[in-house]
């Protein structure tokens, strides 16, 4: 691998002249892409320098949670680059060849800070730059929320990125387009009868549609393990894979529901501002309520539980044999279990109000 990166960096930046590669490494936790951080020594008209650097790579087609493409997420992150102040890494380039590396693969930045965001909550040695830090992020999520489609959105590709028949021309197409394509997935992951709660909360989601907000580029998996900060800032929001035109709402119900998971508190944040949502609402206008975030949350956590839960079902019918499918079968049968208390499910809770948690 070592050989095959020095070739395709000397592909991507031609004026090099010589290029090794160093502390190569896989980088764990991550569930749909493979990466690697390592450094590039490299050589330009005599002088020397070391890029920190991250490979990201297809998994086996077979045992992809997102099947997803490289050559889009270039091209978003450069054009985040461009037309946006939002941190992202600076992307390389891409090879698509699958001989080269077993699957396509991309080249980026490794961004500087600290992914241990779990730092800033629960008396962490970083909690004095909570308040700080998500300030920044809220301040990041609403200029992102707010940019120029046209300008993000390069060639059309965010508009229906999975290839499923999403129709972005209006809100009221995208989100029932997004609700056919959920309901006509079911026989794709119904691998126990458990499964038919997805059906039942699209269907649910279906009927109680709010009311429309402009569609935006939606980062697609805004939960607390995607950014890194330093010194009170955000230096860079990470892992834009699942990144689409959507309802911005989307990206604050994954929040709410990943925080809920994650035992963090990022939409308790920044508290002089009266939270999250407050904040974000003031710097865009959009008067976002509680109950419309516990609505996203069940749209987004399903945009996620679609494709998952069709990987869990490949796995357990033997189409193929990865071991992380059965790992994300505890998660995924226990949060089914928990959209029973959403859903206003009989003797599942207490509190049937599908907004309460947000």
């Amino acid at each position: 691998m070592d050989d095959r990166l020095a070739q395709l960096l000397h592909r991507l930046l031609p004026d090099v002249d010589h290029v090794s590669i160093e502390a190569l490494e896989p980088i764990p936790g991550g569930f749909s892409r493979e990466t690697f951080r390592f450094d590039a020594r490299v050589r330009r008209g005599g002088a020397e320098e070391v890029l920190p650097l991250i490979l990201r790579k297809d998994p086996p087609a077979a045992a992809a949670l997102l099947i997803t493409s490289r050559q889009t997420e270039h091209e978003l992150l450069e054009a985040i680059r461009e037309h946006t102040n939002v941190p992202v890494s600076a992307s390389y380039g891409c090879e698509m060849d699958p001989s080269v590396f077993g699957e396509p693969a991309m080249v980026i930045q490794r961004m500087h800070g600290s992914g241990r965001t779990s730092n800033l909550f629960h008396d962490g040695p970083d909690v004095d730059q909570a308040d700080d830090v998500m300030a920044h992020l809220c301040e990041l999520m609403a200029e992102l929320h707010t940019a120029d489609i046209s300008k993000l959105n390069v060639g059309g590709k965010l508009s229906d990125p999975r290839g499923v028949g999403i129709d972005t021309s209006s809100w009221d197409a995208y989100m029932d387009s997004t609700f056919d394509y959920y309901i006509r997935s079911y026989p794709e992951l119904a691998y126990d009868p458990i499964a038919m709660i997805i059906l039942d909360g699209s269907l649910w989601l279906r009927r109680q549609k709010p009311r429309p907000l402009p569609l935006a580029v939606v980062h697609g998996d805004f939960n607390p393990a995607n950014f890194l900060y330093a010194d009170g800032k955000v230096t860079a929001l990470i892992d834009w894979e699942n990144t689409r035109i959507g309802d911005p709402r989307e990206d604050l119900g994954w929040m709410v529901a990943m925080d809920n998971m994650s035992n963090t508190t990022v939409m308790s944040h920044p508290k002089q501002k009266g939270g999250f949502l407050a904040y974000y609402n003031e710097l865009t206008g959009f008067d976002i309520t509680p109950e419309e975030l516990g609505y996203f949350m069940i749209f987004g956590t399903m945009n996620i539980a679609v494709p998952i839960t069709s990987a869990v079902k490949r796995r357990v019918m033997k189409e193929h044999l990865q071991f992380l499918h059965l790992y994300l079968l505890q998660p995924s049968i226990t949060t089914l279990v928990a959209f029973t208390q959403l859903l206003g499910y009989p003797g599942a809770t207490p509190d049937t109000d599908p907004g309460a948690n947000a």
